[in-house]
């Protein structure tokens, strides 16, 4: 395919612009014709797989397919053209990983623990559906438009060998990819942001504080876990590197930070501070609070007295006033003249008063939410389409929060995708039925337990009605 002529790939796809690829393969910037938006078009040339190996890469593509995750670029239709398989995904207009490094070199550890974070986040999503990613490296994590870092570029039949500076070791010695060795990716990529460079691999890897001011311990012990020789020793998943990644990375506001070592150069700006977890936990009921409470106390108990003085006042003298008071409280109506009035007897009154228990959880002001739109009369903001396509990320990140039966989150994505077929070819009526028919079945498992009360999944379905 020529950079100079754009070829229409499966009927629908125009290739734009070649923005990346290798000798065997090349990615596109496309665009979809049917669906009318920008779309990522990889190809991979006819020569460079057997007949073989297509069917392989045709079930490995609907394997990356089935990986919903906020963290992982979506795929949106896979085939084969003139007998070379293709891939479509989201096009993402944001920076790699790669490129953001090239532009800015290495970035803060605030930066570097929010991104990897999310990567992590990505890989651990795709490792939960039995998919591997194979080939981490910078330019294997690219931002979309909101700032959001997603996973791109799994590894394919067909496709060169990833960068061996980025490769597990069991990698490099012929073993097959597993979950570990994408974490070893990871971790090289991570030991990249936080010091401009690629780990040694000649001998003992230095941890990145030994080669950069302002790298917590605890990040330094986390990278080096990630890049230990053995697999096993690796952490668990990239679940835990996400919540190890989130504790490291959490601000210290309004602290004041510990001076640097004598002869060090300051942390820079955006550097975090590690602190003691009880510097975190909120102060134990004490001295305040009991003052609180008699103040309180006290308060309530003047306000008793003055009421409890008004009335003895106003009862006091049973005789008719000579003439109208010429003065009255502002905001009141005048008393119309009544019988004494029987005392009303003085309540007593402690020093300290059971505070009113505190409520535990927002309270909604109506038991039902008000819905946002009806599928099939409200059109959403982009289209039928992209509700669609929002619609199953939802699901897909319910299912990767483990915030439903994943039985029925696979089924209700099957059905969608099909509805998005429908709705792409303009078959709006049935496609937009199939929809409707997706949220009666996700509301009647959310009404039997099988989809947690909260998530993005019960959100999304409090926003729409049939």
């Amino acid at each position: 395919m020529s950079d100079a002529t754009p070829s229409l790939v499966a009927g629908r796809y125009r290739l734009d612009e070649r923005i990346g690829g290798g000798p065997a393969d090349e990615v596109w910037r496309g665009y979809d014709t049917r669906a009318d938006w920008t779309v990522a078009v990889k190809t991979l040339g006819a020569e460079a797989v057997g007949a073989d190996a297509r069917e392989a890469l045709r079930r490995h593509a609907q394997a990356v397919a089935r990986v919903i995750h906020p963290n992982v670029a979506m795929v949106l239709d896979v085939g084969e053209h003139e007998g070379a398989p293709f891939l479509v995904t989201e096009f993402l207009t944001g920076p790699s990983l790669g490129e953001e490094l090239a532009a800015h070199g290495p970035l803060t550890v605030v930066e570097v623990c929010d991104l990897i974070g999310q990567a992590a986040a990505g890989l651990d999503a795709a490792h939960r559906a039995g998919l591997v990613h194979g080939r981490v490296e910078p330019d294997s994590f690219r931002m979309a438009g909101s700032g959001v870092l997603k996973v791109v570029g799994f590894g394919l039949p067909g496709q060169a060998a990833a960068d061996p500076r980025y490769q597990a070791p069991e990698r490099l010695a012929g073993g097959d990819g597993q979950p570990p060795a994408d974490l070893y990716g990871l971790g090289a990529v991570c030991y990249e942001l936080l010091t401009g460079r690629t780990p040694d691999r000649d001998g003992p890897i230095a941890p990145p504080g030994a080669l950069r001011q302002g790298v917590p311990a605890e990040l330094d012990r986390l990278v080096l876990a990630m890049l230990d020789p053995a697999p096993a020793a690796r952490p668990a998943g990239g679940e835990a590197v996400r919540r190890a990644l989130a504790a490291i990375a959490r601000p210290r506001a309004a602290v004041t930070p510990a001076p640097p070592a004598p002869g060090a150069p300051p942390a820079r700006a955006g550097d975090t501070a590690i602190y003691e977890a009880a510097e975190l936990a909120p102060p134990p009921p004490g001295r305040e609070n009991r003052r609180l409470l008699i103040q309180a106390g006290a308060a309530l108990a003047a306000i008793v007295a003055v009421t409890v003085g008004m009335i003895v006042w106003a009862g006091g003298d049973a005789r008719e006033p000579a003439a109208a008071p010429t003065t009255r409280i502002t905001g009141q109506t005048p008393p119309s003249p009544a019988p004494t009035p029987t005392p009303t007897p003085t309540p007593t009154l402690t020093s300290e008063p059971e505070p009113e228990e505190e409520p535990t959880e927002l309270r909604p002001t109506a038991d039902v939410p008000i819905p946002k739109g009806t599928v099939g009369r409200s059109v959403p903001p982009g289209g039928w389409e992209t509700w669609v396509r929002r619609f199953d990320e939802a699901i897909g990140s319910q299912m990767a929060m483990g915030g439903m039966d994943p039985r029925v989150g696979g089924k209700a994505q099957d059905k969608l995708r099909k509805a998005a077929r429908k709705l792409a070819e303009g078959k709006e009526r049935p496609g937009l039925s199939q929809v409707a028919d997706v949220v009666r079945d996700l509301r009647r498992a959310r009404a039997e337990g099988g989809i947690a009360s909260t998530g993005p999944l019960p959100d999304w379905l409090d926003d729409w009605q049939i």
